[in-house]
């Protein structure tokens, strides 16, 4: 039997040992995982537990990250958040991402009047500043993360598709596909069998990098009051609450800022590492 032949696939690793670097960004995320699954066991306190015999206490053996202005510990704030926040991540991109691919494979590979619309709908959006976009969004459908999920999915996916389509339109030119056609092959069939496995590496390291910027996003707008509410614990809420106590108590922002700037580097490590891994293996 006739088999299709294929470029070599992306899905080949190109290398069997991991860089420090990729390390780095496992170890980071397989902790803020531990932390999202197991903050109980992890934190010392309660994160909306009152202590006004504690109220702005420095960091100490106590309180490893100080206290805050209702003597809640920051240290269990923050442990707490990375559920939130990793929540945040995760349902922020995941439709974008698979709903952008799906109609990246559609445009990339049927193009014509569906391309043409779909680039003058891209052109559209990025004539706005995308977060005055997500920020309108949210405010219409009122503050909470149920409407930032929704603001987001509903530009964010654009930039999936754009990048799919791209890649598609390339690939769709090269030999396996035209082979696959000439053999009677059901578009869907080259779609997700064989142009998909080529063109799916784009996305998933973008997704990596878009899990980091959505967590900074969805610390903007809990900054902002639209994003999760007090008395949440989530890295923005938490920077927003400390922001009148800079001089005073600087812990109540730092702590939190340097969570966000962890996790994010996690992910962005991650999606280098992707990108390493699952570059075509050389010849």
């Amino acid at each position: 039997m006739m088999t299709l032949p294929a470029p070599r696939s992306m899905l080949k690793f190109r290398r069997k040992y991991l860089p420090w670097p990729s390390l780095l960004g496992c170890l980071i995320l397989l902790l803020s995982v531990l932390a999202a699954a197991f903050p109980q066991l992890l934190a010392p306190y309660s994160p909306v537990a009152f202590d006004y015999h504690a109220i702005l206490k420095a960091p100490s053996a106590a309180h490893w990250f100080g206290t805050d202005n209702f003597g809640r510990d920051i240290f269990s704030r923050v442990i707490h958040a990375y559920r939130v926040d990793l929540q945040i991540a995760l349902f922020s991109t995941l439709f974008p991402m698979l709903f952008g691919t799906f109609v990246g494979l559609l445009v990339g590979f049927y193009g014509g009047t569906a391309e043409a619309l779909f680039h003058r709908l891209v052109d559209a959006l990025l004539t706005f500043p995308l977060l005055v976009l997500v920020i309108a969004i949210v405010a219409i459908l009122g503050p909470g993360l149920s409407s930032m999920y929704i603001a987001v999915g509903t530009i964010y996916w654009v930039f999936y598709a754009r990048l799919i389509a791209g890649e598609v339109a390339v690939q769709k030119r090269l030999d396996y596909v035209a082979s696959g056609q000439v053999m009677g092959y059901s578009h869907a069939r080259i779609l997700f069998r064989h142009v998909l496995p080529n063109v799916i590496t784009l996305a998933l390291v973008y997704w990596m990098t878009d899990m980091a910027l959505s967590i900074l996003l969805g610390s903007s707008l809990g900054y902002l009051g639209l994003g999760a509410q007090p008395p949440t614990a989530e890295w923005g809420v938490l920077i927003a609450a400390g922001k009148n106590f800079m001089e005073t108590a600087w812990w109540i922002t730092i702590f939190p800022g340097l969570a966000i700037v962890l996790t994010g580097l996690g992910f962005s490590l991650l999606g280098d590492a992707l990108a390493d891994w699952l570059r075509p293996a050389s010849h």
